[in-house]
């Protein structure tokens, strides 16, 4: 079950969290005009949001395994604390990371059109926003980082 923990953490953090270091700099890139980050920030924008939801499954399996062994992952505090920051790493990407992408994406015009014509997206600066998403993509990647700290400890 650890195994499946950590090859999880490694399958899907590592690409979500990749795609969610480079969506921003393409999407930008692609406000300016460049047609080939366009493409670019499509694929980042469908990998962060396949391979984020799938990182779901890391937390998840962590709490399976403190509870196939509690007795052993009840004292250990690291664990528990490693576990609410996933909690919050994981809320931060739903509620934050994720819609920015989809706004920024929609003021491109690159959203599914179902998706484009449900609501009207406009990003009055780019230049924040761009600020904005590399610094939510930072916090959310320096989070796995001290989670997996706290793994090894």
């Amino acid at each position: 079950m650890i195994a499946l923990h950590v090859i999880a953490a490694i399958l899907f953090l590592g690409p979500a969290t990749v795609a969610n270091s480079q969506f921003h700099v393409r999407a930008y890139d692609a406000h300016n005009g460049n047609t080939q980050a366009a493409g670019s920030a499509k694929t980042l924008f469908k990998i962060s949001q396949s391979y984020g939801m799938l990182s779901l499954i890391v937390p998840l399996l962590g709490i399976a395994i403190m509870l196939l062994d509690w007795s052993f992952y009840k004292s250990e505090g690291q664990f528990h604390a490693a576990i609410a920051l996933s909690v919050i790493t994981w809320a931060l990407l739903l509620f934050v990371i994720f819609p920015r992408q989809k706004k920024m994406m929609g003021a491109l015009g690159l959203l599914e059109s179902d998706e484009q014509a449900a609501k009207s997206y406009e990003i009055a600066n780019w230049d924040k926003a761009k600020s904005q998403l590399s610094m939510f993509g930072g916090i959310w990647s320096l989070l796995w980082v001290i989670i997996a700290i706290l793994m090894f400890i």
